[in-house]
């Protein structure tokens, strides 16, 4: 299925057992996020794995330093989802028209219908997000995950999976800006193997992200380790599990 225009259309993938839906308001997010763990949920062929990025990104500071019109840095960034949504095998790719770097200006009402759109086509048992703090403060991130919020508040048995970092990496990567969660409020840790870590490190370097998920002593960018941390809302796993569907499907 990959890249679609209407939200109905994610209905067929209504039949896997295990559903996860990634939401974002920039072309990067996923991959800077959740890439490994959709990578390794999408291997599963009864697994259905879809990611909506609600902006064309064409506010990235791509366009001043590559001569780039904000229409031009739009075409390129959806080129660059069309790869990762290769690299990571996706079951649905949508991209939304919202405006980037003015979703805090945004109706919630809008968001939250577009949200509820994908929530209804696809019905996820998870649904991946940035926490309220936006992970980095940028109103985009905060504003998405609000109109998450107000559309899972009308639908029950939805769990929120929101993205965690660890302090190390906030203090990695001084002065910019990271809130770390901590670790007593992350409920899921996923260890990526060689496969997973390399599809997140591939979706990286299609973004030009800043980023590095290896300990190449060669590269000037920070090392992330490969693991991948989640906080549920209103959920508490302790210790934390290695599964975002962790008591959600019943018996096998």
């Amino acid at each position: 299925m990959s890249l679609i225009r209407n939200a109905a259309d994610l209905s067929p993938l209504k039949s896997r057992s295990r559903r996860v839906l990634a939401i974002f308001p920039h072309p990067d997010d996923e991959s800077y996020g959740p890439a490994g763990t959709l990578y390794r949920i999408g291997r599963d062929p009864d697994a259905a794995t879809a990611v909506f990025i609600m902006t064309r990104g064409e506010a990235s500071s791509m366009g001043p330093q590559k001569g780039l019109t904000p229409d031009g840095v739009a075409k390129l960034r959806r080129e660059r989802l069309g790869e990762v949504d290769r690299l990571l095998g996706l079951d649905a790719l949508l991209i939304g028209e919202f405006v980037d770097s003015g979703m805090a200006h945004q109706k919630l009402t809008e968001m939250k219908a577009a949200v509820a759109a994908c929530l209804d086509g696809l019905q996820p048992q998870v649904v991946i997000v940035h926490d309220a703090r936006g992970v980095n403060a940028h109103p985009d991130h905060i504003a998405t995950h609000w109109a998450v919020r107000a559309a899972l508040a009308e639908r029950e048995g939805i769990r929120l999976a929101m993205l965690a970092y660890p302090q190390e990496m906030a203090d990695a990567i001084k002065p910019r800006l990271i809130f770390p969660t901590p670790e007593k409020d992350v409920d899921c840790l996923i260890h990526l193997d060689a496969a997973e870590t390399d599809a997140k490190q591939a979706c990286l370097d299609v973004h030009e992200a800043i980023v590095t998920h290896r300990d190449d002593p060669d590269d000037d960018r920070f090392y992330r380790p490969p693991v991948e941390r989640f906080s549920f809302l209103r959920e508490q796993f302790d210790p934390p599990t290695d599964d975002l569907f962790e008591g959600l499907l019943g018996p096998a």
